[in-house]
């Protein structure tokens, strides 16, 4: 008796987790899924996860800077691959989305320390002011299917082609 009584209330348990996942998956709005893969998106940065960053950059990526999508990759792991410990805490200012296509408005700050430039690209990101434009575009049905087509940020200057050395 004893048994049936543990299968049962594990089911019901199972079940009602399956039923919250499938919510708080599916049942939220595109802004709300874009403001997710936006946050993975900064983690994978802040963990150097080179794999998953090139998961979620779209093949057709191109920037101000003339950067597709293996340099902006190149320029990332130039940038941030000389750190020991990486934070980067964003400020969304903005994240409007019409039907598959948006893009979040923050500031980021940039701490951690490491070796190499990672000072120099800590002192000059934090010297921007201006909020970075993260443009995303919904690629298929799943809601962590957002994919990363541009970045901008008016108070960044360097030339076209990325980071000169």
């Amino acid at each position: 008796m004893n048994t049936l009584k543990i299968i049962k209330w594990a089911g019901i348990t199972l079940l009602a987790w399956g039923a919250y996942w499938t919510v708080q998956t599916f049942a939220v709005s595109e802004e709300t899924q874009m403001l997710r893969v936006q946050t993975s998106f900064i983690e994978a940065m802040e963990n150097r996860k080179w794999s998953k960053i090139e998961t979620m950059v779209c093949t057709d990526y191109m920037d101000e800077w003339g950067q597709d999508k293996a340099m902006v990759q190149e320029t990332m792991k130039q940038l941030l691959g000389g750190f020991f410990f990486l934070s980067i805490e964003p400020r969304v200012v903005n994240s409007p989305v019409v039907t598959g296509t948006g893009y979040v408005k923050a500031t980021l700050k940039l701490k951690g320390n490491g070796a190499g430039i990672s000072s120099m690209v800590m002192t000059e990101a934090n010297r921007v002011k201006e909020p970075w434009l993260f443009h995303w575009h919904k690629r298929g049905f799943w809601p962590w299917s957002w994919q990363l087509v541009q970045m901008h940020n008016d108070g960044v200057n360097y030339g076209r082609g990325g980071l000169q050395q």
